[in-house]
């Protein structure tokens, strides 16, 4: 049996992905592939293992111990069933949105987050599933949750500082794969951000998808109303967005080509990536074609479980 591990990122539309995985449970589990969401890590399944670095306390290295073997029996109980592999969807593992927007950058932590839980899942974890998106949109999409709960709207040198900042997705992806040395699994969420079926394709490349798979097209947990935003952004003394706008961007200009640049560069490298790192090809001039509409993105449901998280 083996377990695949999907990790996000946030505001990829895992939340939707998710939700299409729970739904399709049943079916899933009849051709041998069970799954395991928020539903499970975030309520004592990953309890302490999700969490920032700095904060493991001694308690948690035992704890770890502990889980390590309640995953293990786990394992042994859906392998006895017939499952031949298991999803765990956990975006949460990586780091927080929180703190991508303290440290002005992806993922800081990331790689003692990583090794914590693929310590517990053990020698069954066979791959490892990851989202990405445009940083312009990727990082209003983040602002726009973190102003929606009260936090300052970013200075225009902290906007210049993630416009700029080296740390990309190239750095998320190959750090999974150097600290793991696990195959990787890409998309964007441009190209397959709407299309659970491909996501789960990508996850899983060498199983075919069983017949059956239901597909709601429901809302899941969208992102604060924009006009709610602006009420906020006003209150603070920013420029809301115009009126035809459908979402906040704080990035404009120069600013928002260099995201935008950057972006361009990882897809370039993926296309050339090394053995392991396995590209869900989306071309150059498809990349802005779906930008995140608002049933895919994610919002505060998972954000309130997340808050029990460090």
């Amino acid at each position: 049996m083996e377990v695949i591990l999907h990790i996000g990122a946030h505001r990829t539309g895992t939340t939707a992905m998710q939700a299409w995985l729970l739904q399709n449970a049943d079916t899933l589990a009849a051709s041998g592939t069970a799954y395991w969401g928020p539903d499970r890590t975030r309520a004592g399944l990953f309890s302490g293992l999700i969490k920032r670095p700095d904060l493991v306390t001694p308690q948690d290295m035992q704890n770890a111990r502990r889980i390590r073997m309640a995953i293990a029996i786990e394992l042994d109980r859906l392998s006895d069933q017939g499952m031949k592999r298991l999803i765990i969807s956990e975006e949460n593992v990586i780091g927080a949105m929180p703190q991508c927007v303290d440290m002005l950058t992806l993922y800081p932590d990331m790689t003692g987050r990583i090794e914590r839980v693929a310590r517990a899942i053990g020698p069954r974890l066979r791959r490892v599933a990851v989202s990405i998106r445009r940083y312009d949109m990727w990082w209003a999409s983040v602002l726009t949750m973190s102003v929606a709960r009260g936090v300052r709207v970013p200075e225009a040198h902290s906007l210049a500082r993630l416009a700029d900042h080296p740390r990309g997705w190239r750095q998320v992806i190959g750090g999974v794969w150097n600290t793991l040395g696990l195959p990787v699994s890409v998309w964007s969420h441009e190209g397959m951000g709407s299309d659970h079926r491909a996501q789960l394709g990508a996850m899983m490349p060498r199983a075919g998808l069983p017949a059956g798979l239901y597909e709601p097209g429901r809302r899941d947990n969208a992102a604060p109303c924009l006009s709610d935003l602006h009420r906020r952004l006003i209150a603070a003394g920013h420029r809301p967005a115009q009126p035809r706008q459908t979402r906040w961007m704080p990035f404009e200009g120069a600013l928002r080509a260099a995201m935008v640049a950057h972006y361009l560069e990882d897809l370039a490298w993926l296309r050339t990536a090394p053995p392991g790192i396995d590209w869900m090809d989306v071309s150059a001039q498809s990349m802005g074609a779906n930008p995140g509409a608002p049933t895919e993105e994610e919002g505060h449901y998972h954000d309130r479980q997340a808050s029990r998280l460090a």
